[in-house]
């Protein structure tokens, strides 16, 4: 066995800072005791450990433990990159290029904060329905939506998922566009573009990240579910993604894939062999072994899987 436990963060910053408090991000304190626990109970190791450790069998601490952080938010160049900086700790951040460098909102955060600025999810969901028939979708259609979608996950209820689901992939991109901005200027009370302008870093910022002796990787342009997309559409995100890197100084050749939504598919996996990349790592939930685990397909812990 060669087992490397890889923790994910997201969201990670002071209690003042969660304006919406459901937001399911990490508190800066409790980022500081997980940090405590992990440095009595593992050892932390580099990215360029674990490429090392995959490409020539380079060994590992039985105890490995890698820490990733993704989606680029200014949270982790504010609160994270001095705290690991003080512990002399290497962190690896996963960015989308997109918001990033076009200082746009992605999806996905759209929905997570116009989900945390309601407390009723009966209402969020009549509302949805309601866009979606303005675009012109009858009740049959939206019916079978609400079938084949609002189905319960691990963490979320069905609503939450139905609304996840419908304005992040399952609607067409023009609709999934105009919707997401009605309802998150009405929940969140704020253009997208106001938002998100203080959600991400700027390319700046990683490249102080870089400077620092921190790792960035790849996390798509657009921050799309890859595994929905043509090969073509996979191929030019990963090559979007590569500029980027490029861009900030961080590696391109042996780099690493963090899966948007830790979705692929073997398409991805080809592409990602042809472009040099060393390491995948994905939202499956699970301790990691290099010796079993193929090395684009690598699993993660949550940061809730581990004490805080």
């Amino acid at each position: 066995m060669r087992p490397l436990t890889v923790v994910m963060y997201h969201y990670v910053r002071p209690i003042e800072g969660f304006i919406w408090p459901k937001i399911k991000g990490l508190e800066f304190d409790k980022f500081k005791r997980q940090l405590d626990y992990l440095s009595r109970n593992y050892d932390f190791v580099t990215a360029e450990d674990v490429i090392n450790s995959s490409k020539h069998m380079q060994p590992l601490s039985s105890k490995a433990c890698w820490l990733t952080f993704d989606d680029g938010y200014k949270d982790h160049y504010r609160y994270v990159l001095p705290e690991l900086l003080k512990r002399g700790i290497q962190g690896s951040f996963f960015p989308p290029a997109k918001p990033i460098t076009e200082r746009s909102m992605l999806d996905v955060n759209s929905v997570h904060h116009i989900l945390a600025s309601t407390s009723n999810l009966v209402e969020l969901v009549e509302d949805l329905n309601l866009e979606i028939r303005n675009a012109g979708f009858g009740d049959d259609e939206i019916q079978k939506l609400w079938s084949e979608y609002a189905v319960a996950s691990r963490y979320d209820s069905k609503e939450v998922i139905y609304v996840k689901k419908l304005l992040q992939y399952a609607l067409p991109e023009h609709y999934r566009n105009l919707i997401t901005s009605i309802l998150f200027r009405k929940y969140v009370g704020l253009s997208q573009a106001e938002f998100g302008d203080e959600l991400y870093m700027c390319v700046a910022e990683v490249k102080e990240l870089v400077q620092a002796g921190m790792h960035v990787g790849s996390h798509g342009y657009r921050h799309l579910w890859l595994n929905k997309e043509s090969k073509a559409s996979q191929k030019s995100e990963i090559e979007r993604s590569l500029t980027f890197l490029n861009t900030v100084g961080a590696r391109t050749v042996d780099w690493i894939m963090c899966y948007p939504y830790g979705a692929y598919n073997e398409e991805t996996i080809d592409l990602l062999k042809d472009s040099k990349c060393a390491i995948g790592i994905t939202t499956e939930v699970a301790v990691a072994d290099l010796s079993v685990h193929h090395p684009l397909k690598l699993p993660r812990l949550d940061t809730n899987d581990l004490p805080q």
